[in-house]
């Protein structure tokens, strides 16, 4: 029986959803050069939490009692926030917001590939196989340019920013095994647990309480905690009610070709043409992956609980 089409109102919300997507990494590059990344990384964890605390108390849930549990949220959260916040903002120092969305956008491709390596139940067809290759290769040629001209700093930036995509989706295999976590309990464990990492780092490794941002970077800054953090998990989990993990997907794999197009619009970047080459290997990639966009897709690099959801 054919899919229905989406209605209108779903494919705002589709849209909406992507546009929070890659809002994070707009809104995190406009940020970096008004706050040291550790203190950056550790701003946006402080100003999303009370929030997730919020939902937590409203919702009448409470954080995961059983020790495993915890260990496992406290893990993940290296994974899902601590790292991929820090390297983001360390290495969108050097690459444009455009690039980094690219580059995030290998995530689902990677949480295929680790979850066929660690976990007994994921199996690789050929045609998963030449999908997860293609969308490598894409990768390649988006960092290849820079890596055969010498590790200077445009390429160490780049694979820096690498680290998060490659820690995302590692947390992600790792949640598949602690399901039965309520997702609100999971995603404010999380930050708790990057708040209690990141806030140490920023004092011992920068001087957090030196910075002096105006008005409109603290209101960037609450952008970035709400708009580019917050949302995405709201969105994508009422998207994914809507229409369906596999369909719900989509929203990822538009997130980098809506990153490129606000980098242009807002911060007049200019990528050059191996980065399309890039983006549309790894999208090709991904549609091999299931002969469509599929559930391979369906992560969030803003929203840890709906992500990990949105793949069950």
């Amino acid at each position: 029986m054919p899919e229905q089409a989406l209605t209108w109102r779903q494919i705002v919300l589709l849209l909406a959803t992507s546009a929070s997507f890659a809002s994070s990494v707009i809104l995190n590059k406009l940020m970096v050069n008004a706050l040291p990344p550790l203190t950056l990384a550790a701003s946006r964890v402080l100003l999303a939490l009370p929030f997730c605390v919020v939902a937590l108390v409203l919702l009448r849930r409470s954080l995961p009692r059983e020790p495993r549990d915890r260990a496992a949220v406290a893990l993940a959260s290296l994974g899902i926030i601590t790292v991929p916040y820090t390297a983001l903002a360390i290495g969108q120092q050097t690459i444009a917001s455009g690039l980094s969305g690219i580059l995030y956008s290998i995530i689902p491709l990677l949480t295929l590939l680790l979850g066929a390596v660690f976990l007994r139940d994921e199996r690789l067809g050929l045609a998963r196989f030449a999908g997860i290759a293609t969308g490598m290769a894409g990768v390649v040629v988006v960092i290849g340019p820079s890596v055969l001209g010498g590790l200077g700093e445009h390429a160490v930036a780049e694979l820096i920013t690498l680290c998060g995509p490659v820690a995302y989706a590692s947390a992600m295999v790792l949640m598949r095994r602690f399901r039965h976590i309520d997702p609100v309990s999971l995603t404010t464990g999380a930050f708790v647990a990057a708040s209690m990492v990141l806030v140490p780092l920023a004092f011992v490794f920068e001087r957090p309480l030196d910075s002096r941002p105006d008005a409109g970077m603290l209101f960037t800054l609450l952008a970035l905690a709400t708009v580019g953090t917050l949302m995405p998990a709201v969105l994508n989990y009422l998207l994914v009610r809507q229409v369906g993990a596999t369909r719900a997907a989509i929203a990822m794999f538009l997130m980098p070709v809506v990153a490129v197009l606000g980098g242009w619009a807002f911060l007049d970047e200019r990528l050059g043409i191996h980065a399309f080459a890039g983006l549309a290997l790894i999208l090709f990639g991904s549609f091999l992956v299931n002969g469509r966009f599929g559930r391979a897709g369906a992560a969030s690099m803003s929203a840890p609980a709906a992500a990990i959801r949105a793949t069950d």
